[in-house]
């Protein structure tokens, strides 16, 4: 089955204040290791706001600027969707999303069957990012509007795959503390 990754990187980080995604994890920009974690998988980067800080950073990346950016996270959903539209499936990762892995990644495409309208990966119970979502989802989340993403139609499908990760599917950076004070696996 054909997979492509889209990676959301065009919101506002109003409770950063800034753009957290060029903050550096162990040296490293955020955002470059998102992208490392989907290194060999087509992929588009959906970028908003700080578009221009960003494109230096993905100078060797394709990246989708979202001139809707500020209307929500589902315009910026449907322009990744749009771009993969004759795959079989996308896997959908936050760009806030530091210590999100290939092996993760890899765990969430294996589990993916034919059955499977969307897998999403879990910790102990508490269900997490990246999701991948099957082209049978892809009408719904055309329809969706504002700041919602894929959670907003897991109660509109028939099945949902769920396979057990590692504590890195639940953590994301919301505020700049968030950069020393969370457990990094």
């Amino acid at each position: 089955m054909r997979i492509g990754a889209v990676i959301l990187a065009a919101g506002e980080a109003n409770r950063f204040g800034s753009n957290k995604l060029i903050k550096e994890v162990y040296g490293v920009p955020i955002i470059r290791r998102v992208v490392s974690a989907v290194e060999g998988i087509d992929k588009v980067i959906v970028v908003g706001k700080y578009y221009q800080e960003l494109m230096r950073i993905l100078e060797d990346q394709v990246v989708l600027y979202n001139p809707y950016w500020s209307k929500g996270m589902s315009t910026s959903l449907k322009l990744g969707i749009r771009f993969f539209q004759d795959y079989d499936g996308v896997i959908v990762l936050l760009g806030d999303m530091p210590f999100i892995t290939r092996d993760t990644v890899n765990r969430i495409i294996q589990s993916f069957t034919v059955d499977c309208d969307i897998v999403v990966p879990t910790h102990k119970g508490v269900r997490g990012n990246p999701v991948l979502l099957h082209k049978r989802t892809f009408p719904l989340i055309m329809n969706l509007e504002g700041d919602i993403g894929a959670r907003a139609i897991m109660d509109k499908v028939k099945k949902i795959c769920y396979v057990e990760s590692g504590e890195e599917v639940l953590i994301d950076v919301d505020t700049p503390s968030d950069l020393t004070s969370k457990k990094h696996p």
